[in-house]
């Protein structure tokens, strides 16, 4: 008998493994119990599924090859209105444009009158891959965004969902993680495809979520609008519907949403950047900033920031990059961005009062802080070696790599890591949530209030945790989450998330 070796090589690190590496650190220094960490090592569930949806008839720019043999082809009037732009270039047309249209077709052709030669792309149906990843429900319901992004996987909601875990436990609220989403640009879609590409996803994901199951909320490509639309969907043809409005947060304050959630994501990091400076004897009022994203968790943190008196060097975002070393007007850059009807792609890229600068040499600005407010990974070792800043305060979701954060150790620069950086919105989803359980409706003052106090005191855990330093005060009690050690920011958050979860399995116990 010949008995064949097989190697066993390594395997590849994915986002997700690479992702729960503080996970694994962050047990091994508590002696987390096997058979949790087994519980949290993997999600509970992972969904995947298809969307599918009826696209609209589309014009497509002529390729200019093709031009010369309609130079004959006389103009088509279409109402104006019938024909909604998308950044391609393209038009998505409407049935309604051909109300007392005026219309000359060859081989499918069309001349739109100041806009050149299109081709007509006849509507088609469309398939989307969906998901959804619920994490852990120890603490509580799965709680998570809603993501729509063209390079969205399952590896990259594992991610996210194993985040929504620990930032719930972080911010002591009652409630797991989860996220899920579509993988899709929502800027290839008009708004009338859209609101139908939303809809028939809450319409598939409706099994699976509920108000005390799971209950989403927005994130990348999504905001208070989709978040109607699910409500919509999810509650039409419910015999007590309203009693379901818990079901999606982040929702506009008219139909249930809770004031200050808007903008708590960006408040909540901004409360983290305050601590940061009183524990130095000092305020963000003089400090200078550069951001990186300027979607609702930058542009806000931004306008916050700024009404504490820290100024705005550098943006970047997914068009481009700006930088004016005397300072950006932040209120007029946001209405550059979201006011401007001729700035489709709500970009910062070619904003007058400031010039134009390439991504890369953001990260050699020198500032106080670095605020990145994007997408993943963009802080990597190399990044991290040119910064030229005191302190990095992720509004992100996992912002930077196990390199880069070896990197920042190294030089010296401090972190505010997104896990308590970017609490706040999944706090304040927590307060709209009891809002709609109790239906009521609270203040702006009352909901930053309670805000404030959670970030505040929770970030003072974790940098109690940090430098091993156990305390119990009018606001925070660390004792029982110190381990006898110092440790990075990072861990230290971790540890606390791991700490307040593992209490749920000693203390109820395993089902059998």
């Amino acid at each position: 008998m010949v008995t064949r070796a097989t190697s066993q090589e390594p395997k590849r690190p994915t986002v997700y493994t690479e992702a729960m590496e503080v996970f694994h650190r962050a047990a091994d220094l508590i002696g987390l119990d096997r058979r949790v960490r087994m519980e949290l090592e993997e999600p509970d569930y992972e969904h995947i599924f298809y969307v599918t949806v009826k696209l609209h008839t589309r014009l497509l720019p002529l390729r200019k090859d093709e031009q010369d043999k309609y130079n004959d082809l006389s103009e088509s009037e279409l109402l104006p209105d019938g024909l909604e732009p998308l950044l391609d270039g393209s038009f998505v047309f409407k049935r309604r444009a051909l109300i007392n249209a005026n219309v000359f077709m060859r081989d499918g052709v069309v001349r739109l009158k100041n806009k050149g030669l299109y081709k007509v792309l006849p509507g088609r149906p469309e398939r989307f891959k969906a998901y959804r990843v619920q994490h852990n429900q120890a603490r509580g319901p799965y709680k998570g965004g809603i993501r729509f992004h063209q390079d969205v996987s399952l590896d990259l909601f594992k991610v996210l969902a194993a985040e929504m875990t620990w930032k719930t436990a972080i911010a002591d609220v009652p409630f797991g993680g989860g996220k899920g989403g579509i993988k899709v640009d929502p800027r290839s879609l008009s708004s009338e495809e859209f609101e139908a590409l939303t809809l028939r996803y809450m319409y598939r994901l409706k099994p699976l979520v509920g108000p005390d199951l799971d209950i989403p909320a927005p994130d990348v490509g999504t905001d208070a609008s989709v978040m109607g639309l699910l409500l919509r969907q999810y509650t039409d043809g419910e015999r007590e519907r309203h009693r379901l409005r818990g079901i999606v947060t982040g929702k506009d304050t008219r139909i249930g949403g809770s004031e200050g959630r808007v903008r708590a994501t960006g408040q909540g990091l901004a409360y983290t950047i305050q601590e940061w400076f009183a524990d130095r004897g000092s305020v963000p009022a003089g400090a200078t900033f550069v951001l990186q994203g300027f979607g609702n968790v930058g542009s806000n943190a931004a306008e916050i920031l700024k009404g504490l008196g820290a100024r705005l060097l550098a943006v970047n975002d997914a068009g481009g990059s700006i930088f004016n070393p005397d300072g950006i007007d932040v209120h007029d850059l946001v209405s550059y961005v979201y006011d401007n009807p001729s700035n489709l792609r709500r970009t910062v890229a070619g904003y007058p009062k400031a010039q134009q600068i390439a991504k890369t040499d953001l990260w050699d600005v020198e500032a106080d802080i670095l605020i990145p407010a994007a997408l993943g990974g963009e802080i990597t070792g190399p990044v991290a070696e040119r910064l030229k800043v005191k302190l990095v305060a992720e509004g992100a979701n996992g912002p930077t790599t196990p390199e880069g954060d070896r990197v920042l150790a190294k030089r010296g620069i401090e972190l505010i890591p997104d896990i308590i950086g970017n609490a706040g919105g999944v706090t304040v989803s927590y307060y709209e949530w009891i809002q709609n359980k109790r239906m009521e409706h609270w203040s702006e003052t009352e909901v930053n209030g309670r805000l404030e106090q959670a970030i505040k005191s929770n970030y003072r855990i974790i940098r109690d945790i940090a430098r091993n330093t156990p305390r119990r005060t009018a606001t925070h009690n660390s004792v029982r989450y110190c381990i006898g050690k110092e440790v990075d920011m990072r861990t230290a958050a971790m540890v606390l998330a791991l700490k307040r979860i593992e209490a749920h399995y000693q203390l109820e116990g395993f089902s059998q």
